[in-house]
């Protein structure tokens, strides 16, 4: 008895603590357009299971098609911090009258919403930080395998 209790106590907090499932159907893609110079170009997205995509088109190591699944940790660390950053309350643009700089595109869907934001100068913290931390993972090395070229 005292166990079962035990046990149910435990299942009760893990649910409580919202240890969030996140599917196929919940995605993050970071565009990243040119800019005259040699910035990165590539499409990197990502769904809630972990699998993830990268076209890299120029000024990048991986050209052509990559893929690769990350860890259910790393994923749901990845959603997770989008949610935490209350990714659906930024500004749907970014920028100013500057010239010659790169584009980021970024798209966050999740529970049958989708929000994309363009970042072209003068984003938020928060919002470079996700974008930062997406770019991290597209641009590594680690564990990709190249399906095509371009």
């Amino acid at each position: 008895m005292k166990n079962s209790l035990l046990l149910l106590a435990l299942a009760f907090l893990m649910v409580a603590c919202g240890s969030k499932k996140y599917d196929a159907t919940s995605s993050i893609t970071m565009k990243k357009d040119p800019c005259f110079g040699f910035c990165p170009v590539y499409v990197f997205t990502i769904d809630g299971t972990g699998s993830a995509s990268f076209s890299g088109e120029r000024n990048v190591d991986k050209e052509g098609n990559w893929i690769r699944t990350l860890s259910s940790e790393e994923t749901s660390a990845l959603f997770q911090a989008f949610e935490s950053a209350k990714f659906w309350n930024f500004e749907e643009e970014y920028t100013d009258s500057m010239t010659d700089l790169p584009t980021t595109w970024i798209t966050f869907s999740h529970q049958g919403q989708t929000k994309t934001i363009k970042d072209y100068y003068g984003a938020p913290e928060p919002l470079k930080n996700l974008e930062k931390m997406v770019e991290d993972i597209a641009e590594s090395g680690d564990g990709w395998k190249q399906i095509s070229t371009q």
